[in-house]
């Protein structure tokens, strides 16, 4: 019995670090993207804005 609690725990463990694992990247890849499109945005408006000036 007390073989099966320590299985069951210990895939608990791994499940939940499996989770925040894909959770991490996943908010990694998001935060990526923003910032790229923040970058891109950026650009786009330094660029316009030394154009209009010209």
């Amino acid at each position: 019995m007390m073989h099966l609690v320590l299985v069951i725990a210990v895939v608990i463990i791994l499940a939940a670090s499996c989770l925040m694992t894909f959770a991490l990247c996943r908010a990694a890849t998001r935060r990526d993207m923003l910032e790229a499109r923040w970058r891109e945005e950026s650009a786009g408006s330094v660029g316009e804005e030394s154009h209009e000036s010209a």
